[in-house]
């Protein structure tokens, strides 16, 4: 059964590799089931995980299958415009890590968030529950298909690889990835995106460094192919080129609103060391990108420009050709847990939504830690159900449509203005993140379906006339959802009340959490920070037990003189 894929007898090394890995990732959920006791160490692991681990967890995260397989498949076919696809997420990432990353860790901290719902509802000063609301219910639309985006990938990976029914692999990968996560929550999810992270970094230096031994630079055997290979616009000229690699670089408009992404800024351990990872992120993503670039087009020089059927393949071929079984099965298994790199994180932020924006935001403030975690544990396995299922059925449907066009730019389009604003725009309201919400959701899904829609309307020839609207019409829906989200949070805000105190709020950007923790103000913050996974129990993440936590510090009920 084995034999029947494309890795031919190293199918059996990427079987039995991918099982042995698969066993190590439940036992680093086994393992840090230990280290779970409340709904924080279940979300973001305590805000106690270093700087290194983080680092490698944020990018292999949300780079996953779009790595592995995305970015060499895209070389392949385009040629060297697929560098592009680090135009606009490198300077995007380094920008939420310089300017998110520590006011986001510091704020949630203060005010015991976990989730960015609560955030927003905290920082907006919103009573009437609907940013909290809105937000959760798009974090939990377009996170769930995330995860089921990426567990069909890896079936349909194994699938290719092996010639296993699709039904095995996704079962295989989906179990395993909602195993873990209920055992070991954000800590079993940190640490095997680190390991799988790592795999993934090897093999795209290794890999090119190989082609080149071979081939040396494949620049001009890449020109003998055809010119636009070579062609930093893929021959593209006039409107169709600047929509191109304004398209490429859209793509890093998705980091702020991604969730998953954001949550390791909130789970670091010092806000000391964030950076520290943004630096260990930043260094991953440049190799990586430019690994993977290289991947794809010494593909196109050793198997020629038909060489390939499915340019999805291009990254196991290329393995294939220079690794001996055991050695590719191994990279290649880590390819296929890659994708589970990012759908158990997805999971994870899916069910914070639920339980502790939904059920203990609204339903049961007063919810117990230990009863928290345990709905945490059950609302993974029923998530991971719906989305093995949902992998099932959508199995025949382009894995980068759906990830790309819905679920990426989805939440970069609803969330990330949003974020943006509430942590560097004091005028920013409720009422236009809320209106911003809608607008970028609704705006990235109509976009996506354009096409159709013109057509429909019979407009079709007038675009096609027309460069400038036929590259507009075709260009990421990312960047027209973005600009109107953005648009709209700017304008509803101005023409609304602002919340009050929010210099107050500010200061907590502004300051470091010590000189917050030492604060003579009577609503100074008090010692539960915990900066340095110095944390001690208990813990709490509801308002309630904020203004509890303020009103002891303030020493009101100590007996004194009077």
């Amino acid at each position: 059964m084995a034999g029947d894929g494309i890795a031919g007898s190293a199918g059996i090394w990427v079987l039995g590799t991918f099982a042995t890995y698969l066993l190590v990732l439940l036992g680093i959920g086994l393992y840090s089931s230990q280290l779970m006791d409340t709904i924080d160490d279940y979300v973001i692991g305590g805000r106690s995980v270093g700087p290194v681990v983080t680092g490698f967890s944020e990018r292999a995260s949300e780079m996953s299958g779009w790595l592995t397989l995305g970015v060499p498949s895209d070389a392949f076919g385009t040629g060297v415009m697929a560098f592009y696809n680090g135009l606009g997420m490198i300077p995007a990432d380094l920008f939420a890590w310089a300017g998110l990353a520590k006011r986001l860790r510091k704020y949630t901290e203060i005010v015991k968030a976990v989730t960015l719902p609560t955030f927003f509802e905290t920082r907006l000063q919103d009573e009437t529950g609907l940013v909290k609301g809105v937000s959760a219910f798009v974090l939990m639309i377009f996170e769930g298909g995330y995860v089921g985006a990426q567990i069909v990938a890896a079936g349909t990976l194994l699938e290719v690889l092996t010639g296993v029914e699709p039904l095995v692999g996704i079962l295989a990968g989906g179990v395993i990835v909602v195993g873990y996560t209920i055992l070991g929550g954000y800590f079993a999810v940190a640490w095997s995106d680190y390991f799988q992270g790592a795999i993934i970094l090897i093999a795209f230096i290794i890999l090119p460094v190989l082609a080149f031994t071979n081939y040396g630079l494949p620049f001009d055997q890449l020109a003998s192919v055809g010119s636009s290979y070579t062609s930093v616009t893929a021959g593209m000229t006039g409107w169709a080129a600047i929509f191109g690699i304004i398209s490429y670089a859209a793509i890093g408009l998705g980091i702020p609103g991604n969730p998953h992404v954001m949550v390791r800024f909130m789970g670091i351990n010092e806000v000391k060391n964030i950076r520290l990872a943004a630096m260990v992120a930043q260094l991953f993503m440049f190799v990586a990108y430019i690994g993977a670039g290289f991947v794809g087009l010494y593909a196109l020089v050793a198997f020629g420009q038909g060489g390939i059927d499915d340019p999805n393949n291009v990254m196991p071929m290329l393995t294939l050709e220079f690794f001996p079984g055991a050695i590719a099965g191994i990279i290649l298994a880590a390819a296929l847990a890659a994708m589970m790199s990012s759908a158990d994180s997805q999971l994870l932020v899916a069910t914070s939504a639920i339980v502790e924006d939904v059920y203990h935001g609204y339903i049961n403030p007063n919810a117990s830690q230990a009863k928290l975690v345990r709905y945490s544990q059950l609302v993974t396995l029923v998530l991971g159900a719906a989305s093995i299922a949902f992998a099932y059925l959508a199995r025949d449907t382009p894995i980068y449509t759906l990830v790309l066009d819905y679920a990426w730019g989805g939440l970069g389009a609803a969330i990330g203005p949003t974020l943006i604003a509430a942590l560097w725009w004091k005028r920013v309201t409720a009422e236009g993140s809320v209106a911003s919400m809608i607008v970028g959701t609704t705006t990235m899904i109509l976009w996506t379906q354009l096409s159709t829609v013109i057509a429909a309307v019979g407009l079709s020839g007038a675009v096609e006339s027309s460069p400038f609207f036929e590259g507009l019409a075709g260009v990421y829906g990312l960047f027209p959802a973005f600009v109107l989200s953005t648009a709209t949070l700017v304008v509803v805000s101005l023409a609304t009340r602002p919340p009050e105190g929010v210099d107050d709020h500010f200061d907590v950007f502004d300051k470091p959490l010590s000189a917050l923790s030492s604060s003579d103000r009577p609503a100074g913050t008090p010692d539960y920070v915990t900066d340095g996974g110095r944390d001690v129990g208990p813990k709490a993440v509801t308002e309630t037990d904020n203004i509890r936590a303020h009103v002891a510090a303030s020493d009101y009920w100590e007996e004194g003189d009077e």
